[in-house]
């Protein structure tokens, strides 16, 4: 009698290369009680996702680039759950530990002895999104010597070096966020305010910072409320209450995660309160998070980091359809949310994302950059360790993350592929949301 075990949600996308870099999307938002995953994460997830696969697959089809190397990937869902995400990074852990050179071992017909139960170990990792899930990863990748570029965690933790010696990042850390916030203040001559933070990393230190900044420039902080990690939708009404004891304090700082900022605004609203909000990246230009709270939201201001747009990007991503994506797992999930169907019903999958508004998530082109930032450093090292190779030779293999991390990512220069030349100077575009 031969019978099989269910097969378990697919929570994983690996595709084959040479060499393999591993990635982390919050594919999914963070679950109510005790699942670990919630609702699918249309823009910080599966656009993020797929800028990455675009990014290998431009890399693979460019001659200059690894000639004769194929990049391959191993990205993961961290459901934007830190513990999670470490559970979840394990994987890579394992690929290193059990990483076989088969290069020995050869079959009659001259081909490579297989093993399919064997990860191939990563040259490094892209991710992760929140700075609480790099924060966790990067303790436990630096362990094995694993590099790591994440698009997105801006926590001033993550520039400590001596603790964080195998990340790196393409966009820069919180302080110069909170400045940019201090001086919306300043210029409205905003002087007594409230903040509230999200619990974590993230949000702790970038009100931190922020208030550092509204010190120097005068601005008194008249409470501060902290958002914690388990709160209940109800428990967001008593933030709000806080911040309606001190009626002097008309604006409120937010330095908190989107969907933290989403709740706080869908409370205010069932409570009928407005405040002028003045929001950090963790809002951003997301629609979603006012979605539903118009009211109370009208009147923001929210900070985002300026990027240019990706046309490449817009083409690939709007040509994409779940009949043409069978790589990501998780595309047809987002595909029936994005529409509101099954795509056991015929009409569904006749949809296009052509047809629909479409707007690229604001990361984007920092993802694009981490991937080519990865894919250059290890072009020149193998360059400088083995140019005349025409296969991964020795020196270019996972094992020497140290000299790769230390002498090729951190000194890493490319001009890059999709976006214009970036320039020194960091750049903010402030929102304002009327309605």
């Amino acid at each position: 009698v031969c019978c099989s075990l269910p097969m378990l949600p697919m929570r994983e996308i690996t595709l084959d290369g040479d060499l393999m870099i591993g990635g982390l999307f919050p594919v999914h938002q963070k679950g109510e009680g005790v699942e670990d995953c919630g609702k699918i994460n249309a823009q910080r997830g599966i656009q993020r996702l797929e800028a990455m696969l675009m990014a290998l697959d431009e890399i693979n089809k460019d001659e200059h680039i690894l000639p004769g190397i194929k990049l391959g990937a191993h990205i993961l869902d961290t459901c934007s759950k830190d513990t999670y995400a470490l559970e979840q990074s394990l994987e890579f852990v394992r690929a290193s530990l059990t990483k076989v050179d088969d290069s020995e071992y050869t079959c009659p017909d001259g081909s490579y002895a297989i093993h399919d139960d064997v990860p191939l170990a990563i040259s490094g990792v892209i991710g992760g999104s929140y700075s609480d899930v790099s924060i966790q990863v990067a303790n436990l990748l630096r362990l094995f010597q694993i590099p790591q570029i994440s698009y997105a965690s801006t926590s001033a933790k993550l520039s400590d070096k001596s603790r964080y010696d195998y990340f790196a990042r393409t966009v820069p850390p919180d302080f110069y966020q909170a400045k940019a916030m201090a001086e919306i203040l300043r210029y409205f001559n905003w002087t007594y305010v409230s903040t509230v933070a999200s619990e974590g990393d993230y949000g702790e230190t970038g009100i931190d910072a922020f208030q550092q900044e509204a010190r120097a420039r005068q601005i008194c902080i008249a409470t501060s409320a902290k958002v914690s990690r388990s709160m209940s939708r109800w428990s967001y009404e008593n933030v709000i209450r806080s911040l309606q004891q001190k009626s002097n304090a008309k604006v409120v700082i937010l330095f908190t995660r989107s969907e933290d900022a989403r709740e706080l605004l869908v409370a205010a609203n069932r409570m009928n309160v407005t405040f002028t909000w003045v929001a950090s990246d963790g809002w951003g230009a997301q629609e979603s998070v006012v979605r539903g709270s118009e009211a109370v939201a009208d009147g923001a201001f929210t900070i985002e980091l300026a990027s240019y747009q990706i046309p490449q990007f817009n083409d690939y991503f709007t040509g994409l359809h779940p009949y043409n994506n069978t790589r990501n797992p998780w595309f047809r999930e987002f595909w029936e949310n994005q529409f509101q169907c099954s795509l056991h019903d015929l009409g569904c999958g006749k949809n296009s994302l052509r047809e629909v508004p479409f707007q690229p998530e604001s990361k984007i082109m920092f993802v694009v950059n981490a991937v080519y930032a990865m894919a250059a450093a290890l072009h020149n090292m193998r360059q400088a360790l083995c140019p005349n190779s025409t296969k991964v030779c020795e020196a270019l293999k996972p094992g020497n993350g140290r000299k790769f991390y230390r002498d090729y990512i951190l000194k890493v220069k490319f001009e890059g592929e999709f976006n214009q030349i970036s320039h020194c100077r960091i750049l903010y575009m402030i929102y304002r949301i009327d309605f």
